[in-house]
């Protein structure tokens, strides 16, 4: 790795929610979120949303995110008709971009831990984001996941 900032604790991730995340910087107002997520190996997220604009660039690795899209109007409580519409694998170098109610997963496909900046207009803890089960049909609030201050 040659980004020199990059510290090897960013790489450590919670085996029971498969990944890592590790805030860089959070402003005051939690308008603006900076933050390392490392992947394990063969671990991911469900599809979710975030409810704030959003960057993410590829430190190490290879990153799969899955982009899907909603086939109901969301009008119905707890219900969501969502489907996988293409992906974009994120390595180094490489930057996704999401608006507010894009919906994405993420997994590591790969046999490493893998690592990513993401940048957020706003600090996830402070949104109504919303976690989706393509199979069930259904959706609930993402639950909140543990970070670690840098």
């Amino acid at each position: 790795m040659t980004k020199g900032w990059v510290k090897p604790e960013y790489y450590e991730c919670g085996t029971e929610q498969g990944f890592g995340i590790t805030v860089l910087h959070e402003e005051a107002d939690h308008t603006l979120l900076v933050e390392v997520i490392a992947w394990l190996p063969g671990r991911g997220v469900r599809p979710h949303d975030h409810q704030t604009w959003g960057i993410v660039v590829g430190l190490d690795g290879r990153e799969t995110n899955v982009n899907w899209l909603r086939r109901d109007d969301g009008s119905k409580p707890g219900y969501a008709d969502i489907y996988a519409n293409h992906e974009v694998v994120v390595e180094p170098g490489d930057i996704a971009v999401f608006m507010p109610d894009d919906i994405h997963s993420v997994r590591n496909d790969g046999e490493s831990t893998t690592l990513s900046l993401h940048i957020y207009g706003r600090s996830l803890a402070h949104t109504a984001r919303s976690e989706f089960d393509p199979e069930a049909k259904t959706v609930k609030p993402c639950p909140r996941r543990e970070r670690k201050a840098a």
